[in-house]
């Protein structure tokens, strides 16, 4: 409420109110008034909390001067300010991102060098960590395969951004559609196991911000592999799916698409 106060002395300075919004026509051009001022309180808001800010009185004035005699500044040079202050949100914007994603690297390196300390943690070549929970003796998945898991994705803080236990159902995967980490260390797994991954984000989705995924991320999946579909099972499944809910076998389409490319 306070933040509309400062309308008040210049608006009744420039204007005559009292219109008792009686007729339609001033409810309609009231109601004009209205939503241009919260979309424009909207947008300054927004703006200074990336530390551009914005005399709001001259804003008004801008108005007015419009509604009234003309603008004190010509098109082109409007134009020209506005570029000018979109360059610099931009830039605003961009050393935001920047600083998140430098501090979401920092915190996973030390997130895995300590999780590196564990005994049962291995580390492959490319910086994947897994650590087996259960062995199975199923068979292996492929590269082309369709596998069904449980599984459980989330942060290096503990928040969980998938987890397929909310749908008491297992996910059906394809392996083709998956984010690297997780088709590496799905290749290892037997049917019947049960891994913990730890995903450094050049095996996961870099710096791209996915969803509740911030960029920059690394990620942390227990995951459990019922099984590899075959080529016969492939149908049955995909009947019995379509029998109860939608699905799509490019990823978890119940879950969303977190853990696909």
């Amino acid at each position: 409420m306070q933040k509309t106060l400062f309308l008040v002395p210049l608006l009744a300075a420039s204007l005559s109110f009292g219109a008792d919004l009686t007729q339609n026509d001033q409810r309609e051009a009231y109601a004009i008034g209205a939503s241009t001022a919260k979309y424009l309180m909207n947008q300054i808001s927004g703006q200074e909390k990336l530390g551009i800010k914005t005399d709001k009185d001259i804003v008004i004035e801008g108005f007015l001067d419009v509604f009234k005699d003309g603008s004190k500044i010509k098109n082109d040079e409007i134009e020209k300010l506005l570029n000018d202050r979109a360059a610099k949100l931009n830039k605003a914007v961009d050393a935001i991102a920047k600083a998140e994603v430098e501090k979401n690297l920092k915190a996973g390196k030390e997130f895995m060098a300590k999780n590196a300390k564990n005994k049962k943690v291995k580390t492959t070549k490319s910086g994947l960590q897994y650590e087996v929970l259960a062995l199975g003796d199923g068979d292996k998945p492929k590269r082309e395969s369709i596998i069904v898991a449980n599984y459980k994705a989330y942060l290096i803080d503990g928040t969980v951004f998938e987890d397929t236990g909310d749908n008491k159902t297992p996910a059906h995967l394809s392996m083709i559609n998956l984010i690297d980490g997780l088709q590496e260390g799905l290749l290892m797994m037997n049917g019947n196991s049960k891994y913990k991954f730890v995903i450094p984000p050049e095996l996961g989705y870099g710096d791209e911000d996915i969803e509740s995924v911030p960029p920059g991320s690394t990620l942390v999946f227990e995951i459990e592999l019922i099984k590899a579909l075959k080529p016969g099972e492939l149908a049955g499944e995909a009947k019995k799916l379509s029998e109860t809910q939608p699905r799509n076998f490019h990823g978890a389409h119940s879950h969303g698409n977190s853990v696909s490319r």
